[in-house]
Order: C-alpha cells, then sequence, then structure tokens
C-alpha cells in the first residue's frame, strides 16, 4: 500500500474588519436601510392624509352651509337677511322673491337655486350684469358663505 500524502489547503486571507470593502458594504447596507426607512414613512403619510381627505365634509356640502343672504350695500337696505333653503330671484319687479329697489338692476336679474347639492348663482340676462367677488357670473356659478353678489349698486353677502 502506497502512503497517503497529506492535502494542503490554501486559505485565503480574511479581510480585516477595518478594510475598504468593509466599509463600503456597510455604507450601501445604511444607505438602503434608511431608503426604506423614508419609503415606509412616505406611505404612511400617504395613508394618513388619505384618511384625513376622506373624513372632510366635501367641497359641496362645505358650501351647502350657506344659509342666509345679507344684504351689505345700500345702507338704506343695510341687515336684511333672506333665507336661502327655497330658490330665490333677485330684482325689481314685485313677483321677486328679493325685491331690490335699485335702478340698475333688471325686472328679474338673477337667480339663486340648489344644483346637486351646491348653492348656485345664476345671471338672466341681466342688462348691468351679477358679479360674484367682483368677477363677472357669466354661467351658473358655485357660491359659498363668504362669497360677495352684486346686482347693481347692491352688494349682498352669503353666509
Amino acid at each position: 500500500m502506497s502512503p497517503i500524502s497529506p492535502v494542503e489547503v490554501t486559505r485565503f486571507p480574511q479581510p480585516s474588519t477595518g478594510s475598504i470593502a468593509s466599509t463600503v458594504n456597510d455604507q450601501v447596507l445604511t444607505i438602503v436601510g434608511l431608503g426604506t426607512l423614508a419609503l415606509v414613512y412616505y406611505v404612511f403619510l400617504r395613508v394618513v392624509r388619505s384618511a384625513w381627505l376622506a373624513s372632510r365634509p366635501s367641497r359641496a356640502a362645505r358650501r351647502w352651509e350657506a344659509s342666509h343672504l345679507f344684504v351689505v350695500e345700500p345702507e338704506s337696505m343695510n341687515g336684511r337677511a333672506f333665507d336661502l333653503c327655497d330658490d330665490l330671484t333677485l330684482g325689481r319687479a314685485a313677483g321677486c322673491s328679493v325685491t331690490i329697489d335699485d335702478d340698475h338692476v333688471s325686472q328679474v336679474h338673477a337667480r339663486i337655486f340648489h344644483r346637486s347639492g351646491q348653492l348656485v348663482v345664476e345671471d338672466l340676462g341681466s342688462l348691468n350684469g351679477t358679479y360674484m367677488n367682483r368677477t363677472r357670473v357669466r354661467s351658473p356659478t358655485a357660491i359659498g358663505a363668504g362669497d360677495r353678489l352684486q346686482v347693481g349698486d347692491t352688494i349682498l353677502e352669503v353666509a
């Protein structure tokens, strides 16, 4: 029998704990960990924001909170209030819900009505126009609390 010669095992040197390869791996792991943490926070904040937006009343519901129309100017009509539960017509004619004694107001000047849960103002072809917050109303426009309407020289505020 022939003697078995011993096998020599070659070992590769292990990098020391302070080597460049070890430092780079630690930096990559730190960056990946921070990126993952940032992603988790982003998803969490999106979920919280989504829940918060879902719990708020819609813009239409917030606009519906308006319940009265108050005359601001002229002084002779200041303080008059009109209930916005029903549809209103504004004008000089006696048949209007809101009769305005103003030479610059048409007989039937504008109307305020409810549509799809919103309060809406519409000019009815008046000569001098209807304005909401100093912008001319050219088509039916949603209004809400705090908005100011002007018909002729009369200014009304939705509250």
